[in-house]
């Protein structure tokens, strides 16, 4: 692997340590601030809120100021958050920051997708997609379990400072590794860019049809401590040993996706497989008790999640007009996900509050069934071919 990729895969996963490091902290949080559940649901809800309005006109002004330029931005940007999160004196303040975080996080992403699209050929672009996506699980898992020791050893706010001075100091990392990388001036205009990918009909039908993912990270990753400790009474080491597996098997199921799809199964069965899979582990959350099978399960739903994400990247990669067009199109489809992806936190702690954990978990489960007959549409059997096997 050459050294502008390990600079790309490695900023992913330092990025991915703002995702998930507020999980081990929220139940402090709720303490400290005297939180209801609700309140936790839109503090969680709130960067995923930055995530979604984001990706969209981070796509488009990657067209015009460049994929390094924008994807170091959102990840300086994000360090910063952490030291926002670090000084804020109330909920307020750090419901911002946490939005500040989720519109970095957004800058970030599919400016890294273009770029990696231009270090890397036809033959292993996809597997770099399923490296790109497994690291985000590998640094979010890592983090979750390193700042779940640091909220106990330091407290939360210490903790948002450390993750923030690291993230700052990947910004500069990325920036100066990938200098020289050619980046093709686009012989449309962003405009046009962006309009082709907008009505490309396969970006948005597998945008949707691949919510069982963003579910998966937005709500199982994000609350399983949080349920585990609230609901199921788990201590904190072994109910965050939890949260730790479920992003942790994500890099796994990364690199095993990039290898298994489009080689020995089609990348469209295996999006399908893959995405029925995490729905069903969802709903069997709330029918288990023991901490060991809800391991397992969440074990299994972190390795799935990965290749969901690839496999619907891939097969959108695969109906573009040219490589002028990922950037853009990764920042749609993002934003076609996250934005309503963004409801899910909020809706599952309202399930809760009004009936029960177990119910939150099969409505967040069915729901990402629901979706997936987004895939069955005819323009994602007749525009995907191309990527079949």
């Amino acid at each position: 692997m050459n050294y502008r990729a390990l600079a790309v895969h490695s900023t992913r996963a330092v990025y991915a340590i703002s995702w998930y490091n507020i999980s081990p902290a929220l139940i402090y949080i709720e303490s400290d601030l005297f939180l209801n559940q609700a309140q936790v649901g839109l503090l969680v809800t709130a960067f995923y809120i930055g995530v979604g309005i984001s990706q969209i006109p981070a796509g488009y002004l990657a067209t015009i100021f460049g994929n390094r330029n924008m994807a170091s931005s959102g990840i300086f940007l994000l360090g910063i958050s952490g030291l926002v999160s670090f000084i804020s004196p109330g909920l307020t303040i750090l419901i911002v920051s946490r939005a500040i975080a989720g519109i970095a996080s957004g800058m970030f992403f599919s400016p890294a997708m273009g770029t990696l699209r231009n270090i890397t050929d036809d033959h292993t672009f996809g597997f770099h997609v399923n490296v790109f996506n497994g690291v985000f699980s590998l640094g979010a898992g890592a983090g979750l379990a390193g700042w779940a020791i640091l909220d106990i050893a330091v407290g939360w706010r210490i903790a948002f400072l450390i993750s923030g001075l690291i993230t700052i100091s990947f910004s500069l990392i990325y920036y100066f590794s990938l200098r020289g990388v050619h980046e093709e001036r686009p012989a449309r205009s962003p405009s046009n860019i962006m309009k082709s990918v907008l009505t490309n009909r396969v970006v948005w039908i597998l945008g949707m049809a691949g919510s069982a993912a963003i579910i998966s990270e937005n709500v199982a990753a994000a609350f399983i401590v949080y349920y585990l400790e609230e609901a199921l009474g788990i201590p904190p080491s072994p109910a965050a040993l939890a949260g730790v597996l479920i992003l942790s098997f994500g890099f796994a199921g990364g690199i095993v996706g990039g290898l298994v799809a489009g080689r020995y199964i089609s990348t469209r069965l295996f999006f399908y497989v893959t995405t029925v899979a995490v729905s069903i582990l969802m709903i069997s959350i709330a029918f288990v008790r023991n901490i060991v099978e809800i391991y397992f399960i969440v074990s299994l739903i972190g390795m799935l999640t990965a290749p969901i994400i690839s496999s619907s990247y891939v097969l959108i990669t695969g109906s573009l007009r040219g490589r002028e067009e990922v950037t853009s199109s990764m920042s749609v489809v993002n934003g076609i996900q996250q934005i309503p992806g963004s409801v899910w936190p909020y809706a599952f702690t309202l399930v809760v509050s009004f009936f029960s954990f177990g119910a939150a978990w099969v409505f967040i489960g069915v729901s990402s069934l629901a979706l997936l007959a987004f895939g069955f549409l005819p323009s994602v059997r007749k525009m995907a071919l191309d990527e079949e096997v």
